[in-house]
């Protein structure tokens, strides 16, 4: 089947975005397997042997020393993936993990707010080295079977898994550090999902009620935040509601402030300051968006916030 890109799509993404013609393709192409290297079992050169024996070529990824990417589809099959030794994970997804990793340091609570099925989880148990308490809450009990599963896997032993509406989760200035990677209308993840581009007209319809539970979401865990924590908030979509209008809704209603992100050796854009004629608070400048063709990715947004 050929893929069309809707002109609907067409006409929304091509005014915020760089290069219509790079932007547009990339979402065409095959997104590379990808992977990071699980250190609380084993190190990237065991694995760099043993897939030499294999046969598998790897490709180092450039702004993390533990991730790798391949052509090569059977990495799934691999003794390593079985016994959780690697953990298959979209590029972008190792991003928020690797933002907080100074912050990581001295923080004794953790919370992922939507946890499930892990990967976020395990790479921060990876990052802690099995130290502290990480919360990894879900509200989908189906999902939290895959999230128990990959953090058994994985050999991550200092992670709590919570199963409840993260709106209704207890207490108040609780955790040092929270992750927040919402439920999202996913257009970023097209590259993986093609078959989106045939259904994005009825997805385009949910923005503004995943919108609205975003700031349902990110306000709660703001408010879960420790006076002085940080708190990462991301997706993986496009959407300018869910992105920036999400942390600018923030600003306008909490005291928070937004932290400049930094990633060595990957290119980042800069936040929209405006979109449909409604202008954002100057500070979204500092909130970054990766953009498919830039890095050869899927598509994320990613903000990084100071209470």
């Amino acid at each position: 089947m050929k893929l069309i890109i809707p002109d609907q799509f067409i006409e929304r993404y091509g005014q915020i975005v760089d290069d219509q013609d790079a932007f547009f393709t990339s979402l065409l192409q095959h997104l590379p397997k990808t992977f990071r290297v699980n250190t609380l079992k084993t190190d990237k050169q065991v694995v760099k042997e043993r897939f030499e024996e294999y046969g598998i070529h790897l490709k180092q990824v450039p702004w993390h020393s533990d991730a790798f990417i391949s052509q090569n589809n059977s990495i799934g099959n691999t003794l390593e993936n079985f016994l959780g030794y690697i953990y298959i994970q979209e590029l972008t997804s190792m991003l928020p993990p690797l933002i907080l990793h100074a912050e990581l340091q001295n923080s004794e609570f953790v919370l992922d707010g939507c946890a499930a099925p892990g990967s976020k989880t395990t790479q921060l148990a990876a990052m802690m080295k099995n130290n502290d308490i990480i919360i990894a809450n879900d509200i989908d009990y189906n999902r939290i079977r895959a999230l128990k599963f990959n953090i058994e896997k994985t050999g991550s032993l200092n992670v709590v898994i919570t199963n409840r509406d993260l709106r209704l989760f207890p207490g108040k200035n609780s955790f040092d550090v929270i992750l927040v990677d919402v439920p999202c209308s996913s257009e970023g993840t097209i590259r993986k999902n093609p078959t989106m581009l045939s259904k994005w007209s009825n997805q385009e319809k949910r923005i503004p009620g995943y919108a609205n539970l975003q700031q349902q979401l990110i306000v709660k865990a703001f408010n879960l935040l420790k006076p002085g924590g940080c708190l990462v908030y991301s997706t993986c979509t496009f959407a300018p509601e869910e992105n920036e209008g999400v942390i600018n809704w923030l600003l306008e209603n909490h005291p928070a402030s937004i932290e400049r992100i930094n990633i060595p050796k990957m290119k980042l854009s800069p936040g929209i300051l405006e979109y449909n004629g409604k202008q954002f608070n100057s500070e979204i400048k500092k909130t970054v968006r990766i953009w498919p063709h830039h890095n050869d990715t899927d598509g994320f947004f990613i903000a990084k916030v100071r209470k």
